[in-house]
Protein backbone atom coordinates (compact mmCIF):
# COMPACT_ATOMS: atom_id res chain seq x y z
CA UNK A 1 0.00 0.00 0.00
CA UNK A 2 1.32 3.28 -0.63
CA UNK A 3 1.07 5.67 1.80
CA UNK A 4 1.17 9.78 2.47
CA UNK A 5 1.91 11.37 6.13
CA UNK A 6 0.66 14.73 6.55
CA UNK A 7 2.52 16.25 9.48
CA UNK A 8 3.63 19.49 10.41
CA UNK A 9 5.81 18.12 13.44
CA UNK A 10 9.56 17.36 12.05
CA UNK A 11 10.03 14.76 14.90
CA UNK A 12 6.28 13.49 14.76
CA UNK A 13 6.49 12.90 10.50
CA UNK A 14 10.15 11.06 11.09
CA UNK A 15 8.68 8.64 14.05
CA UNK A 16 5.52 8.28 11.98
CA UNK A 17 7.41 7.27 8.90
CA UNK A 18 9.63 4.92 10.27
CA UNK A 19 6.44 3.15 12.38
CA UNK A 20 4.81 3.22 8.43
CA UNK A 21 7.94 1.66 7.01
CA UNK A 22 8.01 -1.09 9.87
CA UNK A 23 4.22 -1.80 9.53
CA UNK A 24 5.30 -2.78 5.51
CA UNK A 25 3.78 0.14 3.76
CA UNK A 26 5.17 2.41 1.01
CA UNK A 27 5.64 6.48 2.06
CA UNK A 28 5.48 7.71 -1.30
CA UNK A 29 4.98 11.56 0.40
CA UNK A 30 5.55 13.31 3.96
CA UNK A 31 3.31 17.07 3.59
CA UNK A 32 4.02 19.36 6.28
CA UNK A 33 1.30 22.30 5.57
CA UNK A 34 -2.19 22.18 4.16
CA UNK A 35 -1.30 24.15 1.39
CA UNK A 36 1.17 20.90 0.02
CA UNK A 37 -2.12 18.76 1.21
CA UNK A 38 -4.08 21.00 -1.36
CA UNK A 39 -1.57 20.51 -4.21
CA UNK A 40 -0.72 16.53 -3.89
CA UNK A 41 -5.00 16.62 -4.17
CA UNK A 42 -4.86 18.65 -7.52
CA UNK A 43 -2.30 16.58 -8.99
CA UNK A 44 -1.99 12.98 -7.42
CA UNK A 45 -3.92 10.43 -6.86
CA UNK A 46 -1.73 7.77 -6.50
CA UNK A 47 -2.07 7.27 -2.70
CA UNK A 48 -3.50 4.11 -1.08
CA UNK A 49 -4.00 5.72 2.43
CA UNK A 50 -3.75 8.67 4.05
CA UNK A 51 -2.09 9.28 8.10
CA UNK A 52 -3.29 13.00 8.23
CA UNK A 53 -2.71 15.35 11.73
CA UNK A 54 -5.63 17.11 12.30
CA UNK A 55 -4.07 20.72 13.20
CA UNK A 56 -1.48 21.51 10.83
CA UNK A 57 0.24 25.14 11.05
CA UNK A 58 -1.74 26.70 8.73
CA UNK A 59 -5.39 25.06 9.72
CA UNK A 60 -6.97 22.44 10.26
CA UNK A 61 -7.38 19.52 7.12
CA UNK A 62 -10.89 19.57 6.80
CA UNK A 63 -10.55 23.42 5.19
CA UNK A 64 -8.72 21.52 2.15
CA UNK A 65 -10.55 17.95 2.37
CA UNK A 66 -13.56 20.31 1.77
CA UNK A 67 -12.42 21.28 -1.63
CA UNK A 68 -11.49 17.95 -2.98
CA UNK A 69 -13.30 14.37 -3.49
CA UNK A 70 -11.18 12.24 -1.70
CA UNK A 71 -12.02 8.57 -1.76
CA UNK A 72 -8.60 7.33 -0.08
CA UNK A 73 -8.60 6.36 3.14
CA UNK A 74 -7.78 8.20 5.75
CA UNK A 75 -6.16 7.70 9.50
CA UNK A 76 -6.56 11.00 11.41
CA UNK A 77 -3.88 11.42 14.36
CA UNK A 78 -4.72 13.40 16.98
CA UNK A 79 -3.89 14.63 20.68
CA UNK A 80 -7.79 15.51 21.61
CA UNK A 81 -8.88 14.75 24.81
CA UNK A 82 -11.00 11.53 26.04
CA UNK A 83 -14.26 13.01 25.33
CA UNK A 84 -13.37 13.64 21.76
CA UNK A 85 -11.98 10.48 21.21
CA UNK A 86 -15.29 8.96 22.78
CA UNK A 87 -17.53 10.35 19.61
CA UNK A 88 -14.63 9.38 17.51
CA UNK A 89 -15.64 5.81 18.38
CA UNK A 90 -19.32 6.78 17.89
CA UNK A 91 -19.15 8.00 14.29
CA UNK A 92 -16.86 5.06 13.56
CA UNK A 93 -13.79 7.61 12.15
CA UNK A 94 -10.31 5.91 12.38
CA UNK A 95 -8.07 7.53 14.63
CA UNK A 96 -4.49 7.46 16.18
CA UNK A 97 -3.69 8.88 19.30
CA UNK A 98 -0.79 10.94 19.57
CA UNK A 99 2.32 9.20 20.60
CA UNK A 100 1.25 6.61 17.68
CA UNK A 101 1.59 3.08 18.88
CA UNK A 102 2.51 0.30 16.44
CA UNK A 103 -0.03 -1.99 17.67
CA UNK A 104 -2.66 0.30 17.07
CA UNK A 105 -1.25 1.66 13.74
CA UNK A 106 -1.60 -2.10 12.48
CA UNK A 107 -4.82 -2.22 13.83
CA UNK A 108 -5.87 0.93 11.83
CA UNK A 109 -4.50 -0.68 8.81
CA UNK A 110 -5.81 -3.74 9.18
CA UNK A 111 -9.47 -2.51 9.71
CA UNK A 112 -9.06 -0.06 6.75
CA UNK A 113 -8.33 -3.07 4.74
CA UNK A 114 -11.17 -5.01 5.83
CA UNK A 115 -13.73 -2.33 5.61
CA UNK A 116 -16.28 -2.08 2.21
CA UNK A 117 -16.33 1.79 2.53
CA UNK A 118 -13.18 3.56 3.14
CA UNK A 119 -15.78 7.02 2.98
CA UNK A 120 -15.61 8.97 6.46
CA UNK A 121 -18.20 11.81 7.42
CA UNK A 122 -15.74 14.67 7.26
CA UNK A 123 -18.72 16.81 7.87
CA UNK A 124 -19.65 15.35 11.10
CA UNK A 125 -15.86 15.15 11.87
CA UNK A 126 -14.93 18.92 11.67
CA UNK A 127 -18.40 19.99 13.88
CA UNK A 128 -16.94 17.58 16.31
CA UNK A 129 -13.75 19.51 16.83
CA UNK A 130 -14.49 22.90 15.23
CA UNK A 131 -14.33 24.97 18.71
CA UNK A 132 -17.69 26.17 20.16
CA UNK A 133 -18.44 29.78 20.09
CA UNK A 134 -17.94 30.26 23.47
CA UNK A 135 -14.66 28.01 24.11
CA UNK A 136 -12.28 29.39 26.81
CA UNK A 137 -8.38 29.90 26.40
CA UNK A 138 -5.47 29.48 28.73
CA UNK A 139 -5.28 32.67 30.35
CA UNK A 140 -2.35 31.67 32.51
CA UNK A 141 0.95 29.81 32.38
CA UNK A 142 2.80 28.54 35.51
CA UNK A 143 6.85 28.29 35.51
CA UNK A 144 9.19 27.16 37.80
CA UNK A 145 12.02 29.71 39.03
CA UNK A 146 14.63 28.80 40.98
CA UNK A 147 12.84 26.35 43.98
CA UNK A 148 9.47 28.69 43.38
CA UNK A 149 6.47 28.34 41.18
CA UNK A 150 5.28 31.85 39.54
CA UNK A 151 1.74 32.60 37.55
CA UNK A 152 2.02 34.06 34.09
CA UNK A 153 -0.35 36.04 32.45
CA UNK A 154 -0.99 34.86 28.77
CA UNK A 155 -2.19 38.08 28.30
CA UNK A 156 1.39 39.38 29.00
CA UNK A 157 3.13 37.30 26.77
CA UNK A 158 5.43 39.30 23.77
CA UNK A 159 5.95 35.42 22.10
CA UNK A 160 6.53 32.37 22.92
CA UNK A 161 9.43 30.28 21.09
CA UNK A 162 11.64 27.09 20.58
CA UNK A 163 15.57 27.12 20.67
CA UNK A 164 17.76 24.13 21.37
CA UNK A 165 14.98 22.19 21.71
CA UNK A 166 14.00 24.61 25.04
CA UNK A 167 10.26 26.08 25.14
CA UNK A 168 10.33 29.86 25.98
CA UNK A 169 7.68 32.26 26.95
CA UNK A 170 9.16 36.00 26.83
CA UNK A 171 7.02 38.67 28.75
CA UNK A 172 6.76 42.55 28.97
CA UNK A 173 9.96 43.08 30.54
CA UNK A 174 11.51 41.40 27.48
CA UNK A 175 12.76 38.44 30.01
CA UNK A 176 12.65 34.80 28.63
CA UNK A 177 11.59 31.78 30.79
CA UNK A 178 11.13 28.27 29.96
CA UNK A 179 7.78 26.65 29.88
CA UNK A 180 7.04 23.05 30.02
CA UNK A 181 4.60 23.22 26.61
CA UNK A 182 5.79 22.79 23.29
CA UNK A 183 5.15 25.09 20.36
CA UNK A 184 2.16 22.92 19.07
CA UNK A 185 0.84 22.29 22.26
CA UNK A 186 0.62 26.03 22.85
CA UNK A 187 -1.14 26.42 19.27
CA UNK A 188 -4.40 24.88 20.50
CA UNK A 189 -4.40 26.59 23.96
CA UNK A 190 -3.79 30.75 23.15
CA UNK A 191 -6.88 32.72 21.40
CA UNK A 192 -6.13 32.66 17.68
CA UNK A 193 -7.43 36.43 17.99
CA UNK A 194 -4.19 37.70 19.72
CA UNK A 195 -1.82 34.64 19.10
CA UNK A 196 -0.55 33.50 15.78
CA UNK A 197 1.82 30.99 15.15
CA UNK A 198 4.41 32.74 12.55
CA UNK A 199 7.07 29.75 12.18
CA UNK A 200 7.23 26.33 13.33
CA UNK A 201 9.21 27.67 15.67
CA UNK A 202 7.26 30.84 17.04
CA UNK A 203 4.15 31.88 18.30
CA UNK A 204 3.37 36.26 18.21
CA UNK A 205 1.16 38.22 20.30
CA UNK A 206 -0.57 40.90 17.98
CA UNK A 207 -0.35 43.56 20.76
CA UNK A 208 3.54 43.25 20.42
CA UNK A 209 4.12 43.75 17.00
CA UNK A 210 6.19 46.88 16.36
CA UNK A 211 6.69 46.54 12.65
CA UNK A 212 6.41 44.31 10.30
CA UNK A 213 9.38 44.76 7.35
CA UNK A 214 9.34 42.43 3.88
CA UNK A 215 12.08 39.96 4.20
CA UNK A 216 14.10 37.69 1.54
CA UNK A 217 12.58 35.11 -0.26
CA UNK A 218 8.68 36.60 0.16
CA UNK A 219 8.75 36.22 3.73
CA UNK A 220 8.20 38.94 6.46
CA UNK A 221 9.67 39.85 9.22
CA UNK A 222 7.98 41.01 12.51
CA UNK A 223 9.82 43.74 14.79
CA UNK A 224 9.01 43.07 18.61
CA UNK A 225 8.99 46.27 20.87
CA UNK A 226 12.14 46.48 22.79
CA UNK A 227 13.23 43.05 21.52
CA UNK A 228 15.84 42.20 19.18
CA UNK A 229 15.04 38.75 18.76
CA UNK A 230 14.65 38.36 14.50
CA UNK A 231 10.86 36.77 13.97
CA UNK A 232 10.67 35.82 10.72
CA UNK A 233 7.07 34.74 9.00
CA UNK A 234 7.16 31.97 6.84
CA UNK A 235 6.70 32.33 2.78
CA UNK A 236 4.20 29.92 3.21
CA UNK A 237 1.90 31.14 6.26
CA UNK A 238 2.65 35.16 4.84
CA UNK A 239 -1.14 35.34 3.53
CA UNK A 240 -2.45 33.71 6.11
CA UNK A 241 -0.59 36.49 8.19
CA UNK A 242 -1.42 39.57 6.43
CA UNK A 243 -4.87 38.41 6.66
CA UNK A 244 -4.92 37.85 10.61
CA UNK A 245 -3.14 41.38 10.88
CA UNK A 246 -6.29 42.55 9.13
Amino acid sequence: MKAVIIEDEAVAARRMKRLVDEVGLDVIATLSSNAELDMFLSESHLADIFFMDIHLSDGIVFDVLDKHTVDTPIIFTTAFDQYAIKAFKQNSIDYLMKPIDKDELQAAIDKHKKSKSAAVDLTALKALLTPPTQMTYKERLSIKIGDKIKSFQIADAKFFYSEDKINYMVQANNRAYPIDYTIEQLFGLLNPKDFYRVNRGCIISIHSIKDVIAYSNSRLKVVVEGNAQEIIVSRERVKDFKEWLG
